[in-house]
């Protein structure tokens, strides 16, 4: 039986602030299709760094949406944050479904 897939938009937060497009390509397409990917790169008065997150748009099932999430759902890595499935407010270091 084949999986239904659906367009998601996934916000990933706290990124290392180096991480590139294909590193979000490679680790995202192993649960899906990545049809696009935006960093954002937030920064101080100064021009420092402060805050780096992303958006995702993936075509993926259900299941393999909660299998994504139940694997990147781990304690803080380099590349990508802790992990989180939420519509709401997010804590720093997550991943969620961006609103609609």
């Amino acid at each position: 039986m084949e999986k239904k897939k659906v367009l998601k938009r996934l916000y990933v937060g706290r990124l290392g602030h180096t991480v590139s497009k294909a590193e979000l390509q490679e680790r995202f397409s192993k649960f899906g299709n990545v049809t696009d990917s935006e960093i954002v790169i937030r920064k101080d008065d100064q021009g420092n760094t402060m805050k780096t997150f992303a958006y995702i748009n993936i075509s993926i099932s259900e299941a393999d949406l909660k299998r994504c999430m139940s694997i990147l759902n781990k304690p803080l890595n380099p590349a990508i944050g802790a992990l989180t499935l939420a519509k709401e407010a997010l804590p720093m270091g997550s991943l969620a479904l961006a609103p609609e």
